[in-house]
């Protein structure tokens, strides 16, 4: 089996990403947990800030990650027809 250079360096990668996606998806609903006995939290967008903010970091971790496997799975060996337009 022939493998290029950077095989492992490149699951290594992809296999980090997916470690550090998982660990937000799954820490974000701390940032939901009540802070107390009243609701005093900022609002934006009728929602607490804590909640957004929660959903926002989520969203950014997955897009990442599936930048990542795009990438990954891409062809390294084709040019994309997008960087010789003239």
């Amino acid at each position: 089996m022939n493998r290029t250079p950077a095989y492992w360096p490149t699951r290594i990668m992809l296999a980090v990403g997916i470690g550090a996606t998982l660990a937000v998806v799954l820490l974000a609903p701390l940032l939901l947990a009540p802070q107390g006995m009243t609701d005093d939290r900022p609002q934006v967008l009728g929602l607490p800030a804590n909640a957004v903010w929660a959903a926002v970091v989520v969203g950014l971790a997955v897009v990442g990650l599936l930048r990542m496997i795009r990438i990954y799975r891409g062809s390294s060996e084709e040019s994309s027809n997008w960087r010789h337009r003239r």
